[in-house]
Formats: C-alpha cells, sequence, structure tokens
C-alpha cells in the first residue's frame, strides 16, 4: 500500500461518506436492523471526524457524497420497480372494474356491490360510469332501487 492509498483508507471524511451511503441503502432496503447499524456507524464515523477537526460542512458534505453515490447506484433499478408497480396496480384496477360490471350486468345493486368493495355505492356508481362513458365518465348511471331516497 502506498502513502496515498492509507490516506484514503484513514480519510474521516470517506468513512462518513461510506457510512452515509450505507445508511441511505439500509434505508431504501427497508431494512431496519441495517438501517439501525449503519447510523451507528455514521455517528461514530462523524464523531471521529470532529475529533479529527474537520469543519461540520464538510462533514455533512461527505455524508451527502455518499448519500449521491447511492441514488446513482440505484436510481434506475428504483424506478423500474415504480414503473412495474403503476403497471401493476393498473392491471389490478382493470381486474377490478371488470369484475364491477360483470356484476351489474348479473343486475346487483351498487349497494350490494359496494359492501364486498369496501367502498361506497357512488363509487360504484362512478366506476359504473367511467366504464360507460369509455373511461371518460361523461356518461350518466341510471339510478336503481338502491339509490332511492338519494337526490341526484
Amino acid at each position: 500500500m502506498n502513502e496515498n492509498e492509507h490516506d484514503v483508507a484513514t480519510n474521516p471524511l470517506d468513512a462518513v461518506a461510506t457510512a452515509g451511503a450505507a445508511r441511505l441503502r439500509a434505508e431504501a432496503a427497508e431494512d431496519a436492523n441495517a438501517a439501525r447499524h449503519a447510523h451507528e456507524e455514521l455517528m461514530r464515523a462523524t464523531g471521529a471526524a470532529m475529533q479529527a477537526g474537520v469543519p461540520l460542512r464538510d462533514i455533512t458534505a461527505a455524508e451527502r457524497r455518499g448519500h449521491n453515490g447511492v441514488r446513482m447506484e440505484l436510481r434506475s433499478d428504483t424506478l423500474r420497480k415504480v414503473e412495474r408497480g403503476r403497471r401493476q396496480m393498473r392491471d389490478a384496477e382493470r381486474g377490478y372494474h371488470t369484475a364491477i360490471a360483470r356484476v351489474l350486468r348479473l343486475g346487483l345493486s351498487t349497494r350490494e356491490i359496494a359492501h364486498p368493495a369496501d367502498v361506497t355505492h357512488g363509487t360504484i356508481r362512478a366506476i359504473t360510469a367511467r366504464l360507460a362513458g369509455g373511461d371518460n365518465g361523461s356518461a350518466p348511471v341510471p339510478a336503481d332501487e338502491s339509490d332511492s331516497g338519494i337526490a341526484v
């Protein structure tokens, strides 16, 4: 190991950056134990940097540097997961709406459908309106017996 490599290995700011990166990575993974351990390591590294006389702004900049590295590393994978989750949610919503339409074709009232769907019958009517109007919500849904006494 040459002298420069030794300086990098013992540089308190590198330790802060590494610990900050580890904490953010653990938090992003929702690993509470790893996040707690990384937080403790970050506190140790920060304390060591402060004892070495490193200015606080340099310490926070080093932690930010560690965070930025993790963000760049995990960015594309995390965004792909968001996109995949949105696609799954859209598919599930489409299936939910299809099931509601099927039950409506059987002649069940919006109140009967609303109970197992855990929504109000008005929500069922709104979904029905979107389905009937080509998903634009413009077509009115005829009132059924479950809507008696409701001002429209």
